[in-house]
């Protein structure tokens, strides 16, 4: 030990050394301290918990950019998956969090193309983006690094120099690495929350998606709790979700009666088509409730594949399907928790003896086995023809039904009954087997195997439920209603989860603190020049006036670009109050707070961040009662300029769109005053010319801002 009169110095603050455990976070612990609003949080988040990669005091000075810093600053963030194969003493794997931070005035992207679909187009340009980011598990970045510019070798991030080639290390390479990162389509997970609270989740990709550890609820549980931590206000989804090559969305809204996203609280948002909450939950209810009777009422023979299939399900079923919702929901079932082998015939049994005697169970078994006696040869027996004998001798129906399931591995005389899955025409087989007979009795009916079921879920989607491929079938209005039902389920893909909701009624947990919510109005400028959420303000209880001007200015010019310039004047309804008045005094520990300011200065240089959609002023004026962007594809009339849907002018996804296009209206405009033709051929449309047309087509989670065709 060393002892001197030097003062001791003060430990600096350190990141935690220990990972937390992924699928726990943040515990008791993690949230400590981030009681503020998200653009404080996650900065008291990133210098407890996040590693930087790649730092300013890494890079030689050289290599350092030629703007103030670079684009975009990059965290790592560790984690550790307890028991991530249920068994105890199995290493934990370990998964890290990486948090980008853009700055946005320097970057490639300015504007968001998720706000501009999901209805926040008109919020202006926050000044920083955070990407999460979790990779891929086969793509770990701690084993690849940053590229060599001159060679192309791999190199770590501690590195100054290629190993190879000793070339220097640029922030043109790492920032490189980064885009690459950002465009990356096989993550984990992708969330993009700006500075003022607002996110989107981009992909959540499970076990089907490449991970080898986390499912797809592990990483959204995983994601919910984040965003509750750091004090996210809203997160919108785009819901393109697969499940077996299925629409998630479309078959997770008839089993369960919300999307897979609303396991976490996402809720409808803004629906395709001009489509609200109310006719998205008219159409969950109309296909759900459909009746498998409808399908099953038909006496042609021979039987169709749907017919047979639907038959075997409820054939192997306990409980009475009825409706496509019942049939769904047991196939998932099936799925998720596959029978317990020979159990189950015997959990059946006891169900059963509850509502008949032994000696009816026995009599209707007789009556079967009678039955197949009676069958000449080796010759197997549907399960349909065996109910179909039976039916008249055994009853009720549920007696017989059951008496079908539990009659398996029956011992008789020289003999015993089995049973096999055909599956050539989906149906269960009996017959009486002799004792020395190669074929093995068990006491159930056969389980079908995983991919049987996924065949089969597949079939009855396709058959059911997608729209495109669905099954004719009578009533005609019956099918017609199902059928744009399931239209207007696979068009409502925008999601919003609202984080804020609860905390507008909350107080503030700490009592030497309190909240406030800030709403902010220009002067000089008319109401609608900016559509602004207010922001929420933190701040000791012995608080003034003059702090609350002081952290409003503050949080409003870090927060947005085009308030680079603000300043704060008065505050709504206290004119007259004097800078030194307590805020508690007016306010109390919540509450809103109405602030009128200016920008100082010449403004027009900032006006391109006045809103995400950018500068462009679109119309949307389509048919469907649309009137805006909502992220399908679009096109512009010729004449007028006014987007319109192309499915709603009739032209399929999948075609080309046409050359010109003239909306109804302008049509009939031109043929009431004789120019159709005229109005046609001009070369100079009033409209947008086409070649300013985008073709594009919405891909997971990246699109156009209006995503249109040219």
């Amino acid at each position: 030990m060393v002892v001197n009169d030097r003062p001791q110095k003060r430990a600096k603050r350190r990141v935690t050394a220990t990972p937390f455990d992924f699928l726990t976070f943040p515990g008791d612990v993690g949230a400590v301290g981030l009681d503020g609003p998200f653009r404080e949080n996650i900065r008291i988040f990133l210098s407890l918990h996040g590693r930087p990669l790649a730092a300013l005091p890494i890079l030689a000075p050289s290599a350092a950019p030629s703007v103030d810093r670079p684009h975009l600053l990059t965290w790592r963030v560790p984690f550790r998956v307890s028991s991530a194969d249920g068994r105890e003493g199995t290493p934990a794997p370990d998964v890290e969090l990486y948090v980008l931070e853009e700055d946005v005035l320097q970057s490639k992207s300015i504007y968001c193309d998720q706000c501009r679909v999901v209805g926040w187009s008109d919020h202006p340009v926050c000044g920083k983006r955070y990407h999460f980011i979790i990779r891929n598990d086969k793509s770990s970045l701690s084993g690849a690094g940053v590229a060599c510019t001159r060679c192309g070798a791999l190199l770590s991030y501690s590195n100054l120099r290629c190993l190879s080639c000793s070339c220097e290390i640029t922030y043109d390479s790492y920032e490189s690495w980064a885009c690459l990162l950002l465009q990356d389509y096989t993550h984990l997970l992708h969330g993009i929350v700006h500075a003022n609270g607002y996110g989107h989740l981009l992909r959540v990709n499970g076990r089907e998606g490449g991970s080898k550890y986390l499912t797809g609820f592990n990483i959204m549980s995983f994601w919910d709790r984040l965003c509750k931590m750091l004090h996210v206000r809203k997160v919108s989804v785009m819901d393109i979700s697969k499940k077996h090559g299925m629409d998630y969305r479309l078959l997770h809204a008839v089993t369960v009666g919300h999307p897979w996203y609303g396991n976490w609280g996402y809720k409808f948002g803004t629906g395709s088509f001009a489509l609200t909450a109310e006719s998205y939950q008219k159409a969950v209810d109309t296909l759900s409730s459909l009746q498998l009777s409808i399908f099953l009422s038909g006496t042609r023979f021979p039987r169709t594949q749907l017919q047979n299939t639907i038959s075997l399900y409820c054939s192997l079923s306990d409980c009475q399907l009825l409706t496509i919702r019942d049939l769904f929901c047991y196939l998932m079932q099936l799925l998720h928790f596959p029978p317990a082998g020979h159990k189950s015939a015997e959990v059946a049994a006891v169900g059963a003896l509850c509502a008949w005697s032994r000696d009816q169970v026995d009599l209707a078994k007789a009556t079967v086995i009678k039955f197949l006696r009676a069958v000449v040869g080796p010759q197997w027996v549907t399960w349909r023809a065996l109910r179909r004998a039976s039916c008249h001798a055994i009853k009720p129906p549920e007696l017989l039904d059951y008496c079908l399931k539990v009659i398996v591995g029956e011992q008789v005389s020289n003999g015993s009954i089995v049973a096999r899955y055909n599956l050539d025409s989906k149906t269960i087989e009996y017959r009486l087997e002799a004792t020395n007979s190669q074929l093995t009795a068990t006491p159930c009916l056969p389980r079908l195997s995983r991919g049987q079921l996924v065949h089969d879920l597949r079939f009855l989607y396709d058959s059911l439920l997608n729209p495109i491929t669905m099954q004719p079938y009578r009533p005609k209005t019956v099918r017609e209603a199902a059928l744009n039902s399931a239209f207007k389920l696979l068009d409502c893909k925008q999601l919003i989860r609202h984080y804020d909701e609860p905390v507008l009624n909350l107080l503030p947990t700490n009592p030497f603190v309190m909240a406030l919510w800030c709403h902010v109005e220009l002067v000089d400028y008319p109401d609608d020049y900016i559509v602004l959420p207010p922001e929420l303000l933190v701040m000791p209880v012995e608080a003034t006036i003059f702090d609350l001007k002081k952290m409003v200015t503050k949080a409003f010019q870090e927060t947005y670009l085009i308030f680079q310039r603000f300043k704060v004047e008065q505050l709504v309804n206290y004119e007259d109050a004097s800078d030194v008045t307590p805020i508690k005094t007016l306010f109390g520990s919540r509450g809103m707070v109405q602030i009128r300011g200016r920008c100082d200065g010449n403004n027009q240089n900032l006006g391109q961040y006045r809103k995400e959609r950018g500068l462009d002023n679109w119309i949307v004026d389509c048919s469907c009662g649309a009137k805006d962007d909502d992220g399908e594809r679009m096109m512009a009339c010729d004449v007028c300029g006014v987007w319109h849907h192309t499915r709603c002018a009739g032209i399929d996804d999948s075609e080309d769109p046409p050359a010109r296009f003239v909306c109804e209206k302008c049509t009939s405009i031109c043929k009431r005053r004789g120019k159709a033709s005229g109005g046609l051929e001009n070369g100079n449309p009033i409209g947008r010319c086409q070649d300013e047309i985008r073709s594009s087509f919405a891909r997971a989670g990246s699109f156009e801002c209006l995503t249109t065709v040219g």
